[in-house]
């Protein structure tokens, strides 16, 4: 149970193309919150494997048991990876978008990753890596999640030799979002 006994509910939506990360990124924010103390569940929702497709991914968090199985139609945060795949989309949530524009929703909060991951030599100009660099920047809108259990989920999914990197974009977009 939440504070004073209550149940918390949290669900999200991850909207990205395949290859940027958006799978990994649900398996590791799904991971930070387990270790938050969360229940959590998850899961991909993608068509034919390949770079560039696209891909959505789906995580709820509760207090509780999650016995829901089923896809998120109306979760109270999308994490979007890839802007142009909201044309015609109306997001009556809150979230995070990858963006140096600000978004027409006043409770989408638009974070430039791919500056803050190609300031940290994450992937290339024309394909920067910003799933790690997303996180940060959701675990800074999420009182529910303290960075360190962020941190721990990030050492534990990557390679030894990509963490320091991948951390240090997560802690730049966390920082970037709390002090607004």
């Amino acid at each position: 149970m939440g504070p004073g006994g209550v149940e918390i509910m949290l669900e999200f939506v991850f909207i990205g193309r395949g290859g940027q990360g958006v799978v990994f990124a649900e398996e590791i924010l799904s991971k930070a919150l387990f270790y938050q103390g969360f229940q959590v569940k998850s899961f991909p929702a993608f068509g034919t494997e390949r770079r560039g497709a696209p891909v959505r991914a789906f995580l709820r968090v509760s207090t509780d048991l999650v016995r829901e199985s089923f896809q998120i139609y109306h979760p109270d945060y999308y994490i979007i990876f890839d802007p142009c795949q909201l044309t015609g989309s109306h997001l009556e949530a809150g979230g995070l978008v990858n963006s140096v524009k600000s978004f027409k929703n006043p409770d989408m909060i638009n974070l430039d990753a791919s500056h803050i991951a190609l300031n940290n030599k994450l992937g290339t100009e024309t394909n920067p890596i910003i799933n790690t660099t997303m996180l940060g920047g959701i675990a800074a809108l999420l009182e529910q999640l303290e960075f360190k259990n962020l941190q721990k989920a990030l050492v534990e999914k990557l390679p030894k030799r990509f963490q320091e990197r991948n951390i240090q974009a997560a802690w730049e977009a966390y920082q970037e979002i709390s002090g607004r």
